[in-house]
């Protein structure tokens, strides 16, 4: 495996690992907080999603390892699947989109939800960085 790809599956496995550990931390804090429960499940059920994301991105990241070290994957598939791999997980970001608006506006209203929306939004700006890294690395192939 070259050093660009080795570095490219890296980057996409922090972004993952990212992905878990923010999840995870959504599922345990969301429950304690302030927030409408309407937001609170949807909320909750994406980040559900951001968990099993990053548990498919790692599945799919140790199959490519196997195959790289036995020589079966070329560079452009390479690509390929770490590009599908970044696409999948910036869709899951990217459905936060709408909890993070509302909660926003629920915040305005209340200020005791501001600890949930500032909770949210401060997840999806850690994952679009770790994202960026992991475009950024894949892109580099």
């Amino acid at each position: 495996m070259t050093e660009s790809a080795t570095s490219a599956v890296s980057a996409v496995r922090k972004c993952a690992d990212a992905m878990q550990s923010q999840a995870s931390s959504l599922l345990q804090s969301l429950p304690t907080l302030a927030m409408q429960e309407a937001l609170r499940a949807t909320a909750l059920e994406l980040a559900a999603g951001l968990k099993d994301t990053s548990e498919r991105v790692m599945f799919e990241l140790a199959l490519l390892q196997t195959e790289l070290g036995e020589g079966k994957a070329d560079g452009a598939a390479v690509v390929r699947r770490l590009s599908g791999l970044d696409a999948a997980m910036m869709a899951t970001v990217a459905s936060l989109a709408e909890v993070v608006d509302a909660l926003e506006k629920a915040a305005e209203r209340d200020e005791a939800q501001e600890p949930a929306f500032v909770l949210v939004i401060e997840t999806v700006g850690t994952l679009l960085q770790a994202l960026e890294h992991a475009k950024k690395a894949t892109g580099a192939l």
